[in-house]
């Protein structure tokens, strides 16, 4: 297995992907999310590959299969006084879980951290995602308690 940058030639199994993460999360919340293919594939591309990119990533693949993937975006912490990598997604495909897939993305992204200066590296994970919380309280990370994630949906 190896871990790369992902490039916009990946656009195609990125988007696949990130379908399979919307249905898996469907499965853990019985939502249902729109998963229509071309709208998605041109937002990734415009968010990711255009002039201004809004995340970078990385993604893991054996025998020209893609395994998983990783986006992340800089970011700085004034209670840390560091850069931050902030980690906005980690998917692993369903059929290489358990396989050290994560693990290996997770420190690609910290090599990557690390490279650019950042002293931390953050991420969010659903409060009801137990497999997941587990993955990461493994890797030695620990919930900041006294955060509270908010978002505000910006009108068109």
């Amino acid at each position: 297995m190896r871990v790369r940058k992902l490039t916009g030639r990946d656009l195609d199994v990125l988007t696949d992907m990130v379908i399979e993460f919307e249905r898996f999360l469907d499965g853990i919340d019985g939502k249902k999310r729109r998963h229509d293919q071309k709208r998605m594939a041109a937002k990734l591309k415009a968010a990711g590959f255009g002039r201004r990119p809004f995340f970078a990533g990385l993604i893991a693949e054996e025998k020209g299969e893609a395994l998983g993937y990783l986006l992340h975006h800089d970011g700085y912490s004034t209670n840390f006084h560091c850069g931050t990598l902030f980690i906005s997604d980690l998917f692993v495909r369903a059929s290489s879980r358990r396989g050290g897939v994560g693990r290996a993305l997770m420190e690609r992204a910290m090599q990557v951290a690390r490279a650019r200066g950042c002293g931390r590296v953050e991420w969010t994970v659903w409060n009801i995602n137990a497999p997941a919380i587990g993955f990461y309280v493994g890797l030695g990370a620990k919930p900041i308690d006294d955060e509270l994630i908010l978002g505000l949906q910006l009108p068109k």
